[in-house]
């Protein structure tokens, strides 16, 4: 089974670069280079993981970010923040506002990609098979 990863990235040449890595590992990609249109587009697609670029030219990536974790039906949707901004301060911003599960600098290592995103997919599966054991554990005693 592929993951489908929602890819926003207005520059073309890394927004390419990042769908052949990973279409070549077996996710399928889908991608954009504006935040409004990811955002409609994260309320119809069933996405497993959003790599969200900061600058982008409609919207602030972070406002990307916080419209996938504040609403219910996407709030588990791990997301990967791409940035060239390497202050600690961009970092706390993503971690207190946007809720960012993950900061990759730019440039981009793509072998850095691959692990991440494999990363990512990891600590989803746990994480559903926690709350699915908890959840069996807790009828089980009704």
């Amino acid at each position: 089974m592929s993951n489908k990863i929602l890819v926003v990235e207005d520059e073309e040449s890394i927004s390419e670069l990042l769908k052949m890595c990973l279409e070549s590992e077996g996710h399928l990609v889908v991608a954009t280079d504006r935040g409004k249109v990811a955002i409609e587009w994260i309320k119809e697609l069933h996405v497993d993981l959003a790599i969200v670029d900061l600058g982008l030219p409609d919207i602030s990536g972070f406002e990307v970010c916080r419209a996938i974790k504040d609403n219910p039906k996407t709030r588990s949707i791990p997301i990967i923040i791409l940035t060239g901004n390497t202050s600690n301060a961009a970092k706390i911003e993503g971690n207190l506002e946007a809720n960012a599960d993950l900061f990759l600098n730019k440039p981009i290592n793509l072998d850095d990609l691959k692990k991440a995103v494999n990363m990512m997919f990891e600590k989803a599966a746990k994480k559903r098979l926690l709350l699915r054991n908890s959840l069996k554990t807790r009828f089980s005693d009704i």
